[in-house]
This record gives C-alpha cells, structure tokens and sequence, in this order.
C-alpha cells in the first residue's frame, strides 16, 4: 500500500514537473514534446500507483493510446521541423501554409494527445481522475485537472503557431508543398498512424478490454460508463458536416442548398422530440432555431470566403454540440459534447486567423476547456458517490451527499458552468472572441453558445439538486447559498457588462459587453430560486437569444458593407441600408425592454418576479443598468439613423442575409404582441423546478396587453400611415387625420370600457390629435420623411390611447412605455440637427429614468397584491407594510410627476426640448404631459383615495405624500413661470410656461377637496386648448421664418393678422385675465389654495400668473408689433390647414370662458364617480365658490364698453398722426435699431430673477 501511495504521488510530481517544464520551454517544440512525454509517463504511474482497477486500466490504456498518438505527433513534427530547418515555433510557425496536410495531422494528433473530447486519449486520463476520486485522493485527482490546464495552455500555443498562423516574410525561403502530395513511406505511416487513433477514437472499447486484463482487480469490478448512443438530432447535424466539407469542395452551391436543408431537417427534429423534459426541449428549441438562421445567413455571408467548407464544417459540428449538451440525459454524453462545442466553436472564432483572431480565440478556448476541467472533477465526484452518470439517478441521489463533498461539486459546476456563460470574473474571453469572429458566428455565440451555460446552470442546481436540497446547504438570509452565488454573479456582471459597453466604440465589442448584462441579468434573477424567476429567466433567454441574434446578425451585415466595426464609421448607414438597420433598431428596443417587443415582457417578469421575493436591491441593480444600457443603444441608433452618411455607395446585404433578420424581428414583434407563445415554454421549465425544488407555485401574472379598439386603431393605423406616407408623402398627414378620426370614433364606440375621467381625457386625447395632424400637414408641406414622422406621431397618440383605456395597473405602465419612451424621442428629434438630438436624447433618458421609478413602484404594489388589478392592490394596501407601501407609492408619484417636468431643479433637463416639430410640442405641452396629473389623480383616486393615502400621514387634512406633491407644484410653478418670462427662446418660453401651468393643474389636484380638483381638471382642460394655440401659432411662425430666438422677429402682427389674434387670446387667458376661460379655472385654485388655509400655496400660484402674463406680453410686443424685422419682410398668414384648428380651439375656450359649466358639469360627474366630492353647478350657471359670479356678466360689461369705444372712434374725426422717435439729436436710427428686443425688456425683474436662479455662466443652480 506504502509503496503504491510512493508510486502515485510520484507520478503525479513528474506529471505536475513534466508539464510546467514543457510550458517553460514552449517555443522549442522538440523539448515541448520531450517534456510532455515525461509528464505522461507521470500519468502512468499514477494510475498504476492508485492501485485500483479503473485507475490501473487508465494507466495501460494511457500506454496505448499515447503510444499511438505521440508516434503521430513525433513523426509529423520531424517532418514540419525537416523543413523549417529548426525546432523553434518562430521558424515553425506558418507551417500549415506551407505544408497543409502535415500540419493538419500533426495538430490533429496535439488535440488527441491533448486527450480533449471526442479524441479518445480523454478517456485514459479519465479513468486515472476517477480513481484518484474514488479513493478519496482529491490532492491527486485536483494536480492532474491542474496539469492538464498547464498542458491545453502549452498544446493550443503549438497549434496555433505551427498550423494556423500565416507565413511571415521571414519564412519565404522556406519550401512550400501546398498543392503537392508526396506517397513517401512516411506519409503511409502517418496515414496509418492518423487512421489507428480515429479507431482508437470511435471504438475504443476493444483496447479498453486489453487494458482491464493487466489490471490486478477482482473481475467483478467494472468501469464506469461515460458515453451512451447518440441521439438522431445529433447524429444528424455531425454526419453532415463530413458530407457538406465533401460536397463543397466539388460544388459550393450544392453545399449550401444542402446546408439549409439539413439545418431545417434538425429543426423539425427539434420540433418534434418527445422524450426531453421542458427544460432541454426549450433550450434545444432555441439551439436548434439559431442555427437554422445563421446558416441561412451565411450562405451569402461567406459566399467567395476562403475555407467555407471549413466554416461549415465547424458550424455544424457546433450544432450538433449543442444539440447534444441540451439532450444528454447523462453527464458522460453531456460533458463530452461540452467539450466537442468549445473544441468547434474554437475553430469558427479563429476562421480569419489573423493575430486578434489567434489570440481571442486562444483565450476562449483556454478559459472554457480550463473551466470543462474544473466541471469534469465535480462530475467524477458525483459520480463516485451515487455511482452513476445518468442524472435521474443523481437527482436521486444527490441528499445522500454530505455537505462539503456537495458544496465541492456545486462549486466546480458553477466555474465550468460559468466561464460558458461569461458570468464575471470569469467573462473576458467573450468581449474579446466577438469582435473577431465572422458576425455570422457572434450571433451564436451571445445568443445560444452563453445560454448553455445557463443551461447547465439551471439543469444542474435547479433540476437535478433542486431549490429545496440547496437551501439545505446553507442559506444567505431567504438565498440557498449556491443560488447567492449566482446572483452575485450575476448582478456584477450585469453592471460590469452595461458599464463597459458605455465605453465601447467597436460595435460588435459594444454588444458583447452588452451580452455580458444580459446574461448577468438572467443568472441573478435565476439565482433566487422561486418559480417566477425561474420563469421569467427562461423567458428572457428565449427573448435574448432572439433579439441578441438579430443585433448580431444586423451589425454583421453593415459591417459586411461599410468593411469596419467602429462606430464613428457606420455614421448614417441606416440611410443606405434601411431594411437592415430597420431591423437593428427593433433588436434595440427590445433589449432595451420597451413595449411592445418582447424584451419588455420577459424583464417586467423577472424584475416582478425579484421584488415578489423581497429581493428590491436586485431589481434597482436592473432598472438602473437598464437606465446605463439605454444611453449606449440610444447612441448607437442616433448614429446609424440620424448622422450623416458620408462613406461610398452601398445597397442593402443580400436575400439570405435580409431573410433571417426579417424572421427574428417578427419573432421579436410576435413576443411583445403574444408574450403567452414564450411563456408557454417557460412555465412547463417553472413547473420542472417547482416540482423538483419543492416550490410553491405562483400563478404568472397575465402580461398581455389588453388593447383598446381606440389604440388598436391608432397603432396600426400608424403602420398603414408610414406605408402609405413612402409612396406617396403628401398622403401620409391625409391619412394620419383618417386614422385618428377613426381612433377617436372608437373611443365613443367603446364608452363604457372607460371610467368617466379616462373616457374625457381619452376624447381630448384623440381630438386634440385630429387637430395636431391636421396642422401637420401644412406645417410639414416642405418636410423631409413625413411618413416616418407621422407614424411616430400618431403610435406616440396610439400609446397614450392606450393609458386611458387601461384596466390594471401592467397595461397601464406598458402602455404608457409606449406613449413616453421610443415614441416620443423619435418624433422629437425629427428635424435631425444636432441640438434635436442631443435635446432629445437628454430627455429620452430623463423620461426612461422617471418610467424606471414608475416601474418599480409598480411592481412593488402588484407584486405584494399578487394581482395588476387596481381594485385588488386598493384592497391589498390597506393591509400593507407602511414602509413597503410608502415606498411603492412614492415612486410611482415621482414618476409621474416627472413625465409634467415637475421637479423643481433642473427644470431644462425634464421639459420637452424645444428642438421638436411645433406640431408636436404643442401636443407635448397640450395633451401628453397631461398624462402626469392625470396618472396622479387616477392613481389617488383608484387605489382608495384618502384611506390608502391617510396611512402614509397628514398635513392640514391632506394626505403627506398629496401636500408634498402640492408643495412641489407650488414651488414649480413659480420657478418655471420666473423662467419663462427671462427666456428668449420663441418655444422655450412656452415650454417653461407649459411646466407652469402643468404646476397649477397638480396643485388643484394635489388639494384633494372638491374646489381644487374641479379647479385642477378644469385648468387640466382649458391649458390644452390655450397652451395649443400657443404652440400652434408659434409654429406658423417658425415654418416660415425659421429662426428660433424672438430678438429676430418683429411687426408679424400687420403680416399675420389672424396668428396674432388667436395668439394674444390664448396668451391672455392662460395668464388669468378675466373673464376668459383661463382665469375661470385659476379662481378655483385659487379659492381652494385659499379656503383650505394654504395661503403660501395660493400666493404662488397668484404670483406665477404675473409671470405668466409678462412672458405672454413680451412674446407679443417683440413678435407681432412694431416694424417688421429683416426676417419677418416676406412672411405670409398661415395656410387655412394651419388656422383651422386654432380657431376651433379657440372657438371652444371662447365658450369655456363664458359658460364654465360646460367643463364643471362633467367635471362634477367625474369627481362623483371617483367619489372626490361634486359641486354645485348647471351647464349654463356661475362659477361655484365663495361669491360665486358668472363670467357671462363681466363679458357683456366689456362687450358693451369695447362696443361703445368702437363706435366713438368711428364716429370722432380720424387722423393718422405719425410719431417720431425721440432720439436725443440722432437722426439715423433704423427701424430695427428702434425696436425693444426680448432681451431688453425686464431688465430689472430679468437681473433679480437671474440672481437668484442662475449662477455666472447662466446655468442653473
């Protein structure tokens, strides 16, 4: 026994010494091969040394088979050495173009003595590891997983060097065979040799039964079975990979029929498989699928490539890997398919062997076969202590295990397992074997090679230990300590990922980065172990594989164009290649998780499912990677769409490039629109691992959108608007109208899906939108893509629809992601200057952080009410932890209070940018902000008003979280009304007037009394049409003019007549002059500031008014009076297209303003049904307050006294009286030197304002 024990431990030093030395002196390959010979022999006599059969059968069957093999290697490399003249790699390396077939045996003949899958010198070494497990010698079994590390780092360097690095300029005196084949005794030897070790390979057993008759054990003793039959699924794609590398070589086109063929053929296969439990039947699914698209794609992709067959040739051995690795039913087939994936996919990284290539491919295979060794020990293991490879019977078995041998085995399957999937620190071969692998290859790589490692995750701790087993390991608070691990791992590689592709310029390194975070997210959420995540993880693996592949697919096919990877160099490709960047931009969304693509389904479930959990910190690690992620796809989209294309003439990537885009953006479209066909594949996985893990199941909420005819109408509507819109533009506004008339007759039709406040606003909300489309047309007569920006503009309206009519509180996120999100930010940045982009993307990520907010709070209240309806969560939240339920409903305030610019602090940051088409800032202003205090009130009033809100605390009769939202309003109001009257701007004044007056609606609302809320809703109303107006008549202005600042206007008023009128009503009423309609809806805030004791409130709001009718008075005096300026000579009225709808809505604020009845009375109606109280009015009555009057008096009293006046200039003796200037004695001042500038007005106010908000640089404070 002493001297066996002296034997192993020996042998295992030699081994250990052998390997390093060959490592040390790798650039010599004779003592390479000399050193690596001693460490077998140290293998040897380990084996023999362990003393038991298996390890005794590995050692003789070590003898074969390195006998065998290293023969080949000897002689093949004395014949590369022979004709390099040295043994140095330096002089060796370029060998495999010089003599191809040489360096081919001869690294054929590395990889066998390698001993990696399938070359059967694994197998020896495997018996020798397993007995060394068996004995319980874990030293021993861990310094030969550690010498073969050394030994995969020393062989890959020979490999690459001698067979797969090109020839330098220093070897061209060398003799070069390409070509030629010399019938040499040698060669026959090497045939012979190559031909024994493929037997040796493919039926092993006879040498295995040689070997076992040297072996001193009892005959009883028999070996562990490692490898059962291969499926057909696999056995399909591997034997076509032998027949396409023939066939190509005689018919390339007959090779890729016949490639598509075989692709679709295991598909159906995959199809069609009955005897898989749910979790490797969807993961095949998706291999399978993959596949099936990326070789379509190459078949134009790698038309006229060098080493096609090749390429193919590895692609479906990868195939057919994986294929194997998500079948498996036992872990003998299951890591030998896991090596033969690393052992294919190695070659298609390195298939341009350039240097990156060699040496990212170098790295990726190093790493994962370093990892496949690590797994391999914890595989022995189990099987040493079950005593079997099937993993039913592991699952069976695995409670037998004590602790440490499974915390041992779980260990090595999570760094395998891990490095495959990319997790961090485990991750840096991805971002580098990406970039410069063929696209066709990234797209596997992030979307289906990463995901079996997620597999082997899930099948290993998840199926077959289950939840429950390692919970009984130990735990990290509610975590099983193996399932913290993986959310640890998870969450820093999802934030490593997001943080580094920020930083990233190459765009295929940018979505290798960005592959890193997705994988991150899924494992994080994977590892808590409930039947949610679990769900909601395999359903983002479906999603990712999808999307990540089109992304992939879609980059490669620009680069396959514009010939570079850099960013700065796809500038404006979207412009030449619209189909493929089309679909790029829908991968991007739905990475982003925007609705209605898929990606935002699979991530509302797994963040509902971390917050079901208790597990908020992982759900803010995702919303706020999310937020970093959005920043970098949004730069990548300005930069294909939006930039100047200044690169040659290009045309779209060929049909068999376009055709697996086009089906993965369908797919990506069919997930978002039918999310229920993706989780009827992640729920039957949700269900193995309940029952496996002993799991409560959880019913998955419902994550359909629930669409009303209205939005239905209007999103679609919009599809057949852009289409229309590209043949002929003048018909895409004509069309747009249509639609929205249609969607608005919807929203009559379908009444009573809505309640009474959502049924008004929806009504304005379509309205309002037959208006702004209709001014559209003229406004975008001369307009460039008009198709584009009127499906924008109309899906935007579409999505907003689509708020009203929500039922429950997913559909209303979801739709209002629609509304707020993609939507917007591509309508505002129409006109495509770089202040627009820069403006709009500031505030694209303002709205995507206030809806992350939205989204949280959200959840929170579903997740804790296990239900999206909003009278369930109503009921929930009075049994509620306060804390929990304060936290939910502040974010949810916040976030809505963000989408009206409310936040009093960087004002500039949260207001729509004034770069966009007048059209739309005037709905922005109009109508779409509206959603905010229409979303508070809603929100307030649904979830049981003071009773759920009281919880939270009061102050002076309001709810806590209600007054500080009323304070914030007040103090708003004020701020953006003070900055309005400084600005110069033509729209920035009336932005930063729309956040005032936005602050006087949520201060009526945040009341909660009766007056405040009908004040609120009223102004809600009145500020749409008076605000519209504004921006309306401002855009008659700009598309004629084109200047932005209000210095270089002057005199409009004789020129545009009707512009000014409507102008200076509307401007007048929203400042609060009685008796028009604007000042109606002021007094009852007022009054109801006033009469529940909050004067300070109150004082603000009458204060905002003063600046609100200084800006309006300034915007009119510079604008429309005085003489005409250089740039106003030659402007016109606007057309009748542009006027009409600002009559019309003037018409309705002139009738407001007479009878506000005609707003209080539904007004009052809503407030009953929301059960807020009601008033006391009549369609035709006075204004309900403390001294209540009727505005119909006070308009026919100035009626009468204009009318008087009038008549009194008509009948007194006219004359025109010229006035001149009093210049002080200078006579030569021009009439634009005359005229007082915007700047120039307010200048004390202005100097006092700017003190006290802006700092030296005028920034503000």
């Amino acid at each position: 026994m002493l001297e066996n024990s002296i034997l192993a431990w020996g042998g295992a030093g030699l081994l250990l010494i052998g390997e390093i030395l060959a490592l040390r002196n790798v650039n010599n390959l004779k003592r390479v091969l000399l050193f690596s010979t001693i460490a077998e022999i140290g293998y040897i006599g380990l084996g023999i040394g362990l003393g038991s059969f298996a390890a005794e059968t590995g050692a003789f069957l070590h003898i074969g088979l390195q006998s065998v093999m290293r023969l080949l290697v000897f002689i093949s490399a004395y014949v590369l050495i022979k004709n390099a003249g040295s043994s140095s790699l330096n002089k060796l390396s370029g060998s495999g173009q010089r003599m191809p077939f040489i360096a081919t045996i001869f690294g054929f003949g590395l990889f066998s003595v390698m001993g990696l899958s399938p070359f059967k010198g694994s197998f020896s070494k495997f018996l020798i590891i397993y007995g060394a497990v068996e004995q319980e010698q874990w030293l021993l079994a861990l310094v030969c997983t550690l010498a073969s590390i050394i030994a995969a780092v020393y062989y890959l360097h020979v490999i690459q060097r001698v067979c797969l690095e090109k020839s330098t300029n220093c070897n061209n005196n060398l003799k070069t065979n390409v070509g030629s084949f010399s019938w040499s005794p040698t060669t026959f030897l090497i045939l012979f040799l190559t031909l024994l070790t493929i037997l040796l390979s493919i039926e092993p057993e006879p040498f295995v039964h040689i070997a076992q008759s040297f072996a001193t054990q009892s005959s009883i003793v028999t070996l562990p079975e490692f490898e059962t039959p291969w499926a057909p699924i696999v056995l399909v794609p591997y034997l076509s990979a032998f027949v396409l590398c023939l066939i190509g070589y005689f018919s390339p086109k007959s090779r890729d029929l016949l490639a598509v063929i075989v692709a679709t053929i295991t598909f159906g296969l995959a199809w069609n498989i009955n005897d898989l439990d749910s979790l490797s039947y969807l993961f095949t699914l998706i291999f399978a699928l993959i596949s099936l698209l990326v070789i379509i794609y190459s078949v134009c992709y790698m038309k006229g490539n060098t080493h096609t067959n090749r390429y193919y040739f590895f692609l479906f051995l990868m195939t057919g890997s994986l294929l194997g690795v998500s079948t498996a039913s036992d872990f003998g087939n299951f890591y030998l398919f896991w090596e033969l994936m690393t052992w294919s996919s190695y070659f298609l990284v390195i298939h341009e062997q350039t240097t990156d290539a060699l040496k990212a491919g170098k790295k990726y295979f190093l790493m994962c076969v370093s990892g496949a060794y690590i797994m391999h020990f914890g595989i022995l293991l189990l099987h040493e202590n079950i005593g079997s490879f099937d993993m039913t019977v592991i699952a069976a078995g695995v409670n037998q295990l004590s602790e440490p041998i499974a915390l041992t085995a779980l260990a090595a399957f999570i760094i395998g397992l891990g490095v495959k999937a990319g997790l961090f620190p485990l991750h840096s071969w991805l971002p580098d074997a990406h970039p410069v692998a063929p696209s066709s290859i990234s797209a596997p790589m992030s979307a289906i090679l990463t995901k079996a490692g997620i597999y082997g995750l899930t099948k290993v701790l998840f199926v077959i230990f289950g939840t429950g087993t390692l919970m009984s390991y130990g735990k990290v608070g509610d975590f099983s300590l193996a399932g913290f691990t993986l959310s640890v791992l998870g969450g820093l590689t999802f934030i490593y990922g997001e943080v580094k592709a920020l930083r990233e310029s190459n765009l295929k390194r940018l979505l290798a980065f960005s592959t890193l975070a997705q994988v991150g997210e899924i494992v994080a959420v994977l590892g808590i172990g409930s039947y949610l995540s679990t769900a909601g993880a395999m359903m983002h693996v479906m999603n990712h594989a999808v999307f990540k592949s089109l992304l992939f697919l879609a980059a490669g096919a620009v680069i396959f164009r514009m010939r570079s990877k850099r960013l700065e160099d796809l500038k404006g490709v979207g412009r030449k290649m619209p189909f493929t960047c089309g679909c790029f931009a829908i991968g991007i969304l739905a990475i982003m998780g925007l609705p209605p693509f898929s990606g935002f389904f699979s991530k509302f479930l797994m963040v509902y499912a971390a917050v079901e959990a208790g597990k908020l910190l992982l759900p803010i690690l995702i919303l706020l990677g999310s937020v970093i992620g959005a920043i970098y796809y949004i730069r990548i989209i300005r930069v294909l769409f939006f930039e100047q294309y200044q690169g040659a003439e290009i045309s779209e990537a060929p049909w068999s490039m376009r055709l697996p885009l086009a089906v993965l953006a369908f797919l990506v479209l069919l997930g978002g629109l039918v999310p229920e066909l993706s989780l009827s594949l992640s729920r039957p996985v949700a269900d193995l691992i309940a029952s496996r893990g002993e799991l409560a199941i959880i019913a998955i909420p419902n994550l359909t959108l629930d669409w009303s005819i209205s939005a239905f109408v209007a999103c679609s509507g919009a599809v057949l608007v852009y289409f229309v819109g590209k043949r002929c533009p003048t018909r895409a506004g004509i069309t747009s109208v249509i639609v929205m008339a249609i969607a608005l007759s919807a929203v009559l039709f379908e009444a009573n899906r809505y309640d009474l406040l959502s049924f008004w606003f929806a009504i304005l909300v379509a309205a309002v939108g037959v208006l702004n489309l209709l001014y559209s047309i003229g406004y975008m007569k001369h307009g460039h893509a008009q198709n584009r920006f009127f499906f924008f503009f109309v899906f935007m309206i579409g999505g907003l629809l689509g708020v009203t009519a929500s039922k429950d509180m997913f559909n209303f996120f979801a739709f209002w992601e629609i509304m707020s999100s993609w939507t917007l930010y591509f309508v505002i940045i129409h006109e495509e200057t770089q202040d627009s982009l820069a403006e709009g993307f500031k505030y694209f990520i303002f709205n995507f952080i206030g809806a992350s907010c939205m989204f949280l709070g959200i959840v929170m209240l579903t997740a804790k009410t296990g239900s999206f309806d909003f009278d369930q969560i109503s009921q929930a939240a009075l049994t509620m932890p306060l804390p929990w339920l304060a936290t939910a409903l502040i974010l949810i305030i916040a976030g809505l209070i963000m989408k009206a610019a409310q936040l009093p602090f960087r004002i500039d940051f949260q207001m729509h940018p004034p770069t966009a088409p007048t059209p739309v800032s005037g709905y922005i202003s109009a109508v779409l902000l509206k959603s905010g205090p229409y979303g508070v009130l809603k929100i307030f009033a649904v979830l049981g008003g003071m009773t759920v809100f009281g919880k939270l605390g009061t102050s002076d009769e309001l709810s806590g979280l209600m007054y500080a939202v009323a304070v914030i309003a007040a103090v708003t109001l004020l701020y953006a009304g003070a900055m309005a009257m400084i600005q110069t701007g033509i729209k920035r004044l009336l932005i930063y007037s729309t956040v005032s007056q936005l602050g006087y609606v949520l201060l009526g609302i945040a009341l909660t009394s009766p007056l405040g809320v009908a004040g609120g809703l009223m102004h809600f109303v009145n500020h749409m049409m008076l605000k519209n107006i504004l921006f309306l008549a401002a855009g008659c202005i700009l598309a004629q003019v084109h200047v932005e600042s209000l210095n270089k206007l002057g005199g409009l008023g004789r020129k545009m007549p009707y512009t000014f009128g409507l102008f200076l009503f509307a401007g007048l009423s929203l400042s609060g002059l009685p008796p028009l309609n604007g000042f109606a809806s002021k007094w009852l805030i007022y009054q109801a500031t006033f009469q529940s004791g909050h004067y300070l409130l109150g004082l603000s709001a009458l204060m905002s008014s003063l600046f609100t009718l200084a800006a309006v008075l300034k915007f009119a005096h510079v604008a429309f009076m005085g003489q005409p300026s250089e740039a106003c000579k030659t402007v016109k009225e606007a057309p009748l297209s542009m006027l009409l709808p600002m009559f019309i809505l003037a018409g309705m604020s002139l009738a407001v303003g007479v009878f506000p009845g005609l707003l209080l009375v539904p007004i009052s109606e809503i407030m009953s049904a929301m059960e807020l109280g009601n008033l006391s009015v009549t369609w035709f009555g006075a204004l309900p307050s403390t001294g209540s009057w009727h505005p119909l008096s006070l308009t026919l009293i100035l009626l009468l006294f204009s009318a008087l006046g009038w008549l009194f200039y008509r009948k007194s003796n006219q004359q025109h009286v010229d006035i001149h200037i009093h210049g002080c004695g200078v006579t030569d001042i021009t009439p634009a030197e005359s005229h007082v500038n915007a700047s120039s007005l307010y200048e004390a106010p202005e100097k006092l304002i700017r003190t006290l908000l802006l700092d030296k640089n005028g920034r503000r404070k």
